[in-house]
C-alpha cells in the first residue's frame, strides 16, 4: 500500500458509505466512534494519509483528507470528523521537533495523536526547559484512537497577543472525562482531558509562528511540501471536509427517499417543482462550497512546494472562503429539512442524524462564518486578523 493512489484511497471511502451509514444509530448512542470503524480506516490507509514516509506514510498533498472526509462524511459524519482531526494532525507531527516525531512514530508508526483545547479551567506557566500543564481541556476529538494528545496552549507576552503553542502529552500521562453528551456529532467522543502540574519539554512545544507557511522545525527531515504549508490558514478544511460529507448524505438521503415517495394524494413528489428546485439548490450549494475549499488548497499547494508562506491576506481569506462554504453547507442540509416532513422526525432517522451533525459540524469557530468573516473585513481595512494563529 505503499504506492496506493489518490483515486484508491477515495475508491475504498465511497466503498464504505453503506457501511458507515448502517452503524451510524449505534454509534450515535454509544457516543463514540466504532472499533471496527477505525480499523477499517487503518486498514484503508486513511491515516497514513499526511504520516511522513520516513514512517511508512504516504505524505499526500493536502486537499487529499478533506476529499476523503468528504466521501466518509457521507456515511458516518462523526466518524469523518474523527478521520480528519486525528489524519490531520499528523501534518502537524511532521513539522514538530525530530525528536518528538521519534518518541511518537519510533516504536509504532501507526500511533495516532489528536488535539485538546482549554478551558477557563485550565492553566499554563512557562518553566526552564518547557511549561507546565495544570488544569482541564475539552473537545479531544479522537481520543479513544489517539495514543498522544496536543494540548493547545497559549503563553502571554509583555507585549501584543499570547503565543499559541502546541504541547505534546502521551495518552498515560493525561485523564480522560466522560462528558460528551451532546445533540451532534455525539458519536466522535470528543471527551475532556485533565493534568496535574504536567511538565513538557520544550522538544515537545511547537509554536504556530513557525507554522505559518514555509520552512518549520521538522521539515529539516521531512522536506516535503505538506510541512511547509500553514496550519491555521488551512485549518478550516479540516473541518469544512467532514461538514461537505455530512450535506452530501443529507442530500442522498433525501434523493434516494423522495424518488419513489407519493403524497397522500397519490402524486409522485419527485415530480413536484418545488422538490425538483430545493434538490438542485441544496447540490448546487454543495457543489460550489467543494470548489471553493479545493480552488484555496491548490493555491495553497503551490506556496508549499515553494516553501513561501503566503500573504497574511490570502492566508485570512482562505479561512473566510472555508467558512462561507459551510455556510453554504448548512443551508443546503436546511433546504432539505423542508422535505423531510413529518414522516422522517425520529431522532433514529439518518436525515435527523445528518441536520444534527451538520448543525454541530458548523458551530466549530474556525469555520463560523461571523468570526472569519470579521477577520477578512479587518484585513480589508488594513487592520490585523482578530485571530494572532493565523
Amino acid at each position: 500500500m505503499t504506492n496506493v493512489t489518490r483515486q484508491e484511497l477515495l475508491g475504498r471511502a465511497r466503498e464504505l458509505v453503506p457501511e458507515l451509514r448502517a452503524r451510524a444509530e449505534k454509534a450515535e448512542a454509544e457516543r463514540r466512534m466504532p472499533e471496527a470503524t477505525n480499523r477499517a480506516f487503518h486498514d484503508a490507509g486513511f491515516y497514513k494519509v499526511f504520516r511522513p514516509k520516513r514512517f511508512g506514510g504516504y505524505e499526500m498533498d493536502f486537499s487529499i483528507l478533506f476529499e476523503l472526509c468528504a466521501e466518509i462524511g457521507r456515511g458516518c459524519g462523526s466518524s469523518a470528523w474523527i478521520l480528519a482531526n486525528v489524519a490531520g494532525h499528523d501534518k502537524v507531527n511532521g513539522m514538530r521537533d525530530p525528536r518528538a516525531q521519534d518518541e511518537i512514530w519510533g516504536s509504532d508508526p501507526d500511533t495516532l495523536s489528536c488535539a485538546c483545547f482549554p478551558t477557563k479551567d485550565s492553566r499554563v506557566r512557562r518553566v526552564d526547559g518547557g511549561v507546565v500543564l495544570d488544569g482541564l481541556w475539552n473537545f479531544a476529538s479522537g481520543v479513544d484512537q489517539a495514543s498522544w494528545n496536543d494540548f493547545n496552549i497559549f503563553l502571554p507576552r509583555d507585549h501584543g497577543p499570547p503565543e499559541h503553542v502546541f504541547a505534546l502529552v502521551p495518552k498515560s500521562d493525561y485523564r480522560v472525562i466522560d462528558d460528551w453528551f451532546v445533540t451532534g456529532l455525539a458519536a466522535t467522543g470528543s471527551r475532556a482531558v485533565a493534568v496535574s502540574d504536567y511538565f513538557v519539554p520544550e522538544y515537545r512545544l511547537l509554536s504556530s509562528e513557525l507554522c505559518r507557511g514555509g520552512p518549520t522545525p521538522g521539515s529539516a527531515v521531512n522536506p516535503g511540501a505538506l510541512y511547509k504549508a500553514p496550519v491555521w490558514a488551512l485549518g478550516g478544511k479540516m473541518f469544512l471536509g467532514p461538514l461537505l460529507g455530512i450535506a452530501r448524505g443529507a442530500l442522498d438521503i433525501m434523493v434516494e427517499d423522495l424518488g419513489p415517495r407519493r403524497s397522500v394524494t397519490g402524486a409522485t413528489l419527485s415530480e413536484q417543482p418545488t422538490v425538483q428546485v430545493r434538490v438542485a439548490e441544496a447540490d448546487a450549494e454543495i457543489e460550489a462550497a467543494a470548489a471553493l475549499a479545493l480552488g484555496d488548497a491548490r493555491i495553497a499547494e503551490e506556496y508549499a512546494a515553494r516553501a513561501e508562506r503566503p500573504p497574511e491576506r490570502e492566508r485570512v481569506r482562505w479561512r473566510r472562503n472555508d467558512a462561507f462554504a459551510a455556510s453554504l453547507c448548512l443551508r443546503a442540509v436546511e433546504r432539505l429539512h423542508a422535505l423531510a416532513g413529518a414522516r422522517r422526525l425520529s431522532s433514529s432517522d439518518p436525515f435527523q442524524r445528518a441536520f444534527r451533525d451538520a448543525h454541530a459540524a458548523a458551530a466549530q469557530i474556525t469555520i463560523a462564518w461571523d468570526l472569519q468573516a470579521v477577520n477578512y473585513g479587518r484585513v480589508m481595512f488594513g487592520m490585523r486578523p482578530g485571530d494572532p494563529r493565523i
